[in-house]
């Protein structure tokens, strides 16, 4: 009995120490505890929390395995575990711990968030998509997962959907700049020039110096023929450093495919400054 009430200071007072961020005599008291109680799941888990914190990964993921190996079903040290392989790049780990996360509690919202990334991440579009939606049915006014779904959409190359995450993204938050970026490329790659320049607008109406903006803007009045703003952005665009040029060629192979894939002549000014 004595034991267990020591231990049980010893906790709550590790407990303490991790609120006050003083790791190190947090850990100690976790260790005093597992040293007492070898099967203290809770101990190895909070202990492996002090570590992570401390960013000491290795230590930290062997606390929270043993945690695992004690209580099979805890379901919060496999998410946390496996933010950490993520942090490695250790993916197939990482998404088998998010995995393991939901099936033991369902309703882990980061958990379907984190495992969609990391699918997004690997081209894996289709099982992104799914975990976004399960994410979206459980936190449906987070703004970040419409624009986390939307540019998957974008990646798969299905644009109207995209446009349609990035416009509830924006219901919900109407000053989300990437998401005005991620619409206005969408509203780009399916012909809509003027709203795509109307997204940008917005976004350099809240960042002016968001320099890569001109130049996206710039293009788009290529698009529409509009020489002298299109002039006018993408010399401000370089003249802020910008590879215009690049940022052209990412786009299309040549001032010629431009050219012929939308049925347009550049004046020559401008055709000039977009040449490799």
């Amino acid at each position: 009995m004595q034991d267990r009430t020591d231990s049980e200071i010893y906790y709550n007072r590790g407990m303490a120490y991790y609120k006050k961020r003083e790791y190190d005599k947090a850990i100690a008291n976790f260790s005093e505890v597992i040293k007492r109680e070898p099967n203290h799941a809770d101990a190895y888990y909070k202990r492996g929390n002090a570590y992570d914190d401390k960013v000491d990964f290795d230590n930290a993921i062997a606390d929270y395995t043993k945690a695992i190996e004690l209580k099979p079903d805890y379901a919060e040290v496999y998410y946390k575990r496996g933010r950490i392989y993520a942090e490695y790049d250790a993916y197939s780990k990482a998404i088998a711990d998010f995995g393991m996360t939901i099936k033991f509690a369902p309703e882990h919202s980061d958990a379907h968030g984190y495992r969609a990334d990391l699918y997004r991440e690997k081209g894996e579009y289709e099982k992104a998509i799914e975990g976004y939606n399960m994410e979206i049915e459980l936190r449906p006014d987070d703004p970040e997962i419409y624009y986390d779904r939307g540019d998957t959409y974008c990646e798969k190359g299905e644009y109207v959907k995209a446009i349609e995450d990035f416009s509830t993204a924006l219901e919900l938050y109407p000053r989300y700049e990437n998401a005005y970026i991620g619409r206005g490329f969408a509203h780009f790659r399916v012909g809509k020039f003027e709203p795509a320049i109307q997204d940008y607008n917005k976004v350099l109406e809240m960042q002016p110096a968001f320099r890569k903006v001109y130049a996206a803007r710039g293009i788009m009045w290529l698009h529409i023929r509009e020489w002298d703003y299109a002039k006018s952005n993408l010399t401000f665009a370089r003249n802020l450093g910008v590879d215009i040029i690049d940022t052209f060629h990412k786009l299309y192979a040549s001032v010629v495919d431009f050219e012929l894939k939308n049925n347009i002549q550049l004046p020559e000014d401008l055709a000039a400054m977009l040449r490799r």
